[in-house]
């Protein structure tokens, strides 16, 4: 018997397997191992003589292999080799070498057990995965295209070659004027901007196209592109204005079935004496507020999406209230008061308000049109022509000119928004006019109110220095670009009215453009005041139509039922009292 074996014994600690001395100690031992350390114990017990070094270090290496074994499936190396080896010996192969790695994953494919199961619903693709896939099939068509991208075989076509291309405006141009007054947008998106707007004049009829600017949202940004349809082609889009006021005639038609049925007697008193105002029709497609068309998308790539024309009542309670965008044309509008749409129509409402508040131009760029006739100027509500074209003489006008302070050299070129929310004022009392019969002429002379007074706003091409000043700053600020180089700076008009609007001008102001990046607010030069709820209405007044009455009591009944039947009996025997004296009379 060794020695460490007779030590073992004396001092009783955990007996040693010879070999293992080595081998450091785990708890996770499988029990064949232990088994094997067992035996090996009780062979040297029984006086076995000690095992060669060679044999030694191979039952080390064998219980080594045996003991890393996996938590997962429960197997070892030293059956995972011994498996593969055996596999291989049967097979011979020629090609064993290259298979044994593919025969690995394969057994332990085959011995791979998990607990729970791994198969997950699809996720579908990232936003950011989407935009990428969109912008770079954008580019790819882009670029498809020889037009776009000309080689040294091909040939820019002749200038007066129909080309839809040509609509696109030159925004890289412009933002090197926009970069000298440190507005704009980074080149790399007005890159993405001037390709993505391809698609705008490849499926619409556009004859102009102008990039109006970006309005930020808390979730998403809204890219907004102007333009303006050849005659003849605007379609009819105003289905949920029609479906409107198909709902409230209906509305109507049922409220004076209530009140005018001859069956029930309803008095004066309680008929509703609230009439709601008229409601005002919005403007023809290609006139006013709808003249021109708006097209938006979240990023440069993403599909366009053309925005409804724009109705006076969705003007007057984009007035009244105060909200920040979304990003999402279908957000429901919770405000006070109540506003009559979605935030595609809010976003419609206010691109039509900075349009006709910032879009301006050098004084004697436009001129009025001679041939227009003198009706016109007369219907058009604005205390002037409504209409100007672009003057072909103009010669433009110096740098110091285009700065100055006072603002006298910029004018608005498109019409003010009235307070009734079109560019042109409408009588709602046109409509009443041939209503009703003649009968009842003097009944609604009384009710009527008197014709309102006609709503003027400011002439067009009127100087923006006639602006309503913001609070203590003018309504807008000209200024130069750079006042180290003058003689390559441009103009700058900054808006204070409405913040983030910002126009440019170069070469003598023949050359000039509008550009808004902003949230779209309006600014009061104060604190905003909402409006206050209305006052309650007057309940009705009390009277025995609407009072309610106790019920008789059983003898009162009874009395009154015998009142009746007297009274009907004296009627009867009256009657032919009065017949029988009439006939004595005759005789």
């Amino acid at each position: 018997m060794s020695p460490s074996v007779v030590l073992h014994k004396m001092k009783g600690e955990s007996r040693k397997v010879r070999g293992r001395s080595t081998v450091p100690h785990d708890d996770s031992v499988s029990e064949d191992q232990s088994n094997q350390s067992q035996r090996y114990d009780d062979n040297e017990e029984e006086g076995f003589r000690e095992l060669p070094p060679e044999e030694q270090r191979c039952v080390n290496a064998k219980l080594f292999l045996m003991r890393e074994g996996s938590e997962v499936d429960g197997q070892n190396l030293y059956n995972h080799l011994s498996t593969l080896l055996t596999k291989i010996l049967v097979e011979k192969s020629d090609d064993a070498l290259n298979k044994l790695e593919d025969e690995s994953k394969d057994f332990k494919r085959e011995k791979f057990t998990y607990k729970e199961p791994f198969i997950k619903d699809n996720p579908g693709r990232t936003p950011s995965e989407v935009l990428a896939h969109a912008q770079w099939q954008m580019m790819k068509t882009a670029c498809g295209d020889p037009k776009f991208i000309p080689n040294e075989s091909f040939d820019l076509p002749d200038e007066d070659e129909e080309d839809i291309y040509r609509l696109i405006p030159n925004l890289m141009k412009q933002a090197l004027f926009f970069e000298q007054a440190g507005v704009g947008l980074p080149r790399e998106e007005f890159i993405r901007i001037t390709t993505a707007m391809r698609e705008l004049v490849e499926k619409w009829p556009i004859e102009t196209l102008r990039f109006w600017g970006k309005i930020l949202g808390t979730r998403k940004n809204y890219y907004v592109v102007e333009a303006e349809f050849k005659d003849g082609e605007y379609e009819s889009d105003l289905s949920d204005d029609e479906g409107d006021e198909d709902k409230s005639s209906n509305d109507k038609i049922e409220d004076s079935m209530i009140f005018d049925d001859e069956s029930t007697t309803v008095t004066d008193e309680i008929k509703p004496f609230y009439k709601p105002p008229p409601r005002i029709p919005c403007e023809s497609m290609g006139t006013g507020l709808n003249k021109h068309v708006y097209f938006v998308c979240n990023e440069p790539g993403l599909p366009w999406i053309r925005l409804p024309h724009i109705n006076p009542a969705q003007i007057v309670a984009a007035r009244k209230i105060r909200r920040f965008f979304t990003g999402d044309l279908g957000e429901h509008i919770v405000s006070h008061p109540p506003f009559p749409g979605l935030e595609k129509n809010l976003l419609r409402a206010q691109i039509a308000r900075i349009s006709a508040a910032t879009t301006v131009s050098p004084i004697g760029y436009f001129r009025f049109d001679d041939n227009e006739e003198e009706e016109d100027a007369e219907e058009s509500g604005s205390n002037g022509r409504n209409t100007c074209i672009i003057d072909q003489e103009f010669e433009g006008m110096p740098l110091r000119d285009l700065c100055d302070p006072t603002g006298q050299t910029w004018c608005h070129h498109m019409q003010s928004v009235l307070p009734q929310g079109r560019n042109t004022w409408f009588n709602p009392m046109e409509g009443k006019s041939g209503e009703g019969g003649e009968e009842d002429s003097d009944e609604e002379e009384r009710n009527e109110p008197d014709e309102p007074e006609p709503e003027v706003g400011p002439p067009l091409l009127t100087p923006v220095s006639e602006d309503q000043p913001v609070h203590d700053s003018p309504a807008w600020i000209p200024r130069i670009s750079s006042r180290l180089v003058p003689e390559f700076a441009v103009a700058m008009l900054q808006s204070n009215t409405w913040p983030g609007s910002w126009t440019f001008g170069a070469e003598r102001g023949r050359y000039f453009t509008s550009l808004y990046i902003g949230w779209g607010q309006k600014n009061l030069g104060g604190a905003f005041e909402p409006e206050i709820p209305p006052d309650v209405m007057e309940e009705f007044p009390s009277g025995p139509e609407i009072t309610e009455a106790d019920d008789p009591s059983p003898e009162e009944e009874s009395a009154f039922k015998a009142a009746l039947a007297d009274k009907e009996f004296d009627a009867e025997f009256g009657e032919d009292q009065a017949e029988e004296e009439t006939s004595d009379v005759d005789d």
